[in-house]
């Protein structure tokens, strides 16, 4: 008598698909072999196998309370056929028999790590990115609390700076002192804008949108509600105020060199401002009679003169500054574009979009060269890891690490089904953090996982490898929502905005 692992597995991906649980049911399929199963013996397995497997098991470790080793009965305890036998005493009874195995450090939380119950060998205040770091999951903590916000983003050169948008039109510039990875404010500037009325709700409001650090740290853009944008130094001085935009800023992208900004709005409003002068030098509306939804909520530059936005129908156009009309259609996409991102070491596009898809685009062509599936809900993020692997995250709760050039999916993570609302590469690409709708932000190590997928003696092509999770942070208040994730520019701290709550900073080593 015997059970192979694949058969169990098979077992409990039938159990998973009866019970409805289908986003569980496809990461086990994923990394298994069930559907060979499921095609040489799904007809011959009836429902609810799984379930009454274990309760004979049950039954069978009852037994051994009745029947000694030599097969002659033993004296029954009165009280046994009175009670409910269960799981709980079945397990009692095999602990008396098999000496248990002693999980050295698995699900150890952070405080009984530092109390002594890790392995040797395992520091636990190694840093996040250092070698030992993957081999334990580390829990983290708040390291400073700030007002909500809708939207935060740290400037890219100087790693103590870090400006946050929300309600009451207000943006807040602040440069923090940080000490033995603790945060301290000193000094605080509000970039006030205007209080307006607003389309969507009727009400005297304006909250901040958006907000973008030009690349070279010295400028930032802020949009509201309303569709006017203002430009701020670093320190949160007054600039410059733009109002050709009449709805919700949604995207603000720099170009390489800091001379020019792209923003669009929730009515596919596309302008282009030369952030010297002041000057609004296109404006693309890519409106479709009758339609309220947007194209899409993410832009890229292409080069210092060329940008993509989305486009009707799922396309995306591809533009020059001056031009009137789009220079072409890169035409694959069938909904919504929801991310995109530029790879200039390869001159290649990465987009996603809420029809499921991942697509890769080479400079010169008007269709893909890759098309990744197997999501089954839209994508919500997508980066390039290096010139030829990328990753996303997805609504079905699932993060994927795909090459481009074997068009194979190379790395797989589900978090149980939970939905992934964004993502955030860290600028060394060492560390790839999730927020997802229960609050909770997980930290997978990708440095590590490049290391696996590049050891071809552990690395099995044919199935994806798991990619690991170095660090979780567990938010305390529910029905608040992640919406926005960043780091800082020495991929030390991490700012999270949160859907109805405050904003939190992250200290990761």
């Amino acid at each position: 008598m015997s059970l192979t692992s694949e058969e169990l597995n098979y077992l409990i991906w039938r159990y998973l698909q009866e019970s409805g649980k289908e986003v569980s049911a496809l990461a086990l399929q994923e990394e298994s072999r069930v559907l060979e199963f499921e095609s040489k013996f799904g007809e011959r397995v009836p429902i609810g196998t799984l379930v009454n497997f274990v309760q004979k098991g049950i039954l069978y470790a009852e037994s051994e309370l009745m029947v000694r080793y030599d097969r002659e009965s033993m004296s029954l305890d009165p009280g046994l056929n009175a009670r409910d036998f269960n799981l709980a005493q079945a397990l009692e009874v095999d602990k008396e028999r098999v000496p248990e195995l002693k999980a050295v450090q698995r699900f150890a939380l952070e405080d009984q790590v530092n109390a002594g119950t890790h392995s040797p060998g395992i520091d636990s205040s190694d840093k996040i990115g250092g070698e030992d770091s993957s081999k334990f999951i580390k829990t983290l903590h708040e390291s400073l609390r700030l007002p909500q916000s809708t939207v935060c983003q740290w400037n890219p050169k100087n790693t103590s700076i870090l400006s946050w948008g929300g309600p009451e039109s207000t943006a807040t510039i602040a440069t923090f002192e940080i000490s033995d990875g603790k945060p301290r404010v000193l000094q605080e500037t509000k970039c006030q804008h205007p209080l307006g009325i607003s389309a969507s709700t009727g009400k005297l409001t304006n909250d901040i949108t958006c907000l973008e650090w030009s690349p070279s740290g010295e400028s930032i853009v802020t949009g509201v509600e309303n569709g006017e944008l203002r430009l701020w130094t670093s320190d949160g001085k007054l600039q410059n105020v733009f109002n050709f935009h009449k709805s919700g800023i949604t995207t603000i992208k720099w170009n390489e060199d800091s001379t020019h900004f792209l923003t669009c709005d929730v009515e596919n409003v596309a302008i282009v401002w030369n952030s010297l002068t002041g000057t609004a030098l296109q404006h693309i509306s890519l409106k479709e009679s009758g339609a309220t939804e947007s194209l899409g909520v993410d832009a890229s530059w292409v080069g210092p003169e060329k940008f993509v936005i989305p486009g009707l129908q799922g396309a995306i156009a591809l533009c020059g500054i001056g031009e009137s009309r789009p220079l072409g259609k890169l035409n694959g996409h069938t909904k919504t574009i929801t991310a995109l991102d530029y790879n200039y070491e390869t001159k290649m596009l990465l987009s996603g979009s809420d029809d499921t898809t991942l697509r890769v685009w080479r400079s010169g062509a008007l269709s893909s060269s890759n098309c990744f599936m197997g999501n089954t809900l839209g994508i919500t993020s997508a980066f390039w890891l290096d010139q030829d692997r990328v990753i996303s995250t997805s609504f079905d709760g699932s993060v994927r690490v795909w090459s481009q050039s074997t068009n194979a999916l190379l790395g797989l993570s589900m978090v149980d089904g939970i939905p992934i609302f964004c993502g955030s590469l860290s600028p060394d690409k060492r560390i790839f953090a999730i927020g997802k709708m229960d609050g909770e932000v997980c930290l997978y190590h990708i440095g590590k996982l490049l290391e696996l997928l590049n050891d071809k003696s552990i690395n099995d092509s044919t199935h994806p490898t798991p990619i690991p999770i170095c660090g979780d942070y567990q938010h305390n208040i529910e029905g608040s929502y992640v919406n926005g994730i960043a780091w800082n520019a020495s991929s030390t701290h991490l700012s999270i905005s949160y859907s109805s709550s405050d904003t939190e900073l992250i200290f990761v080593g």
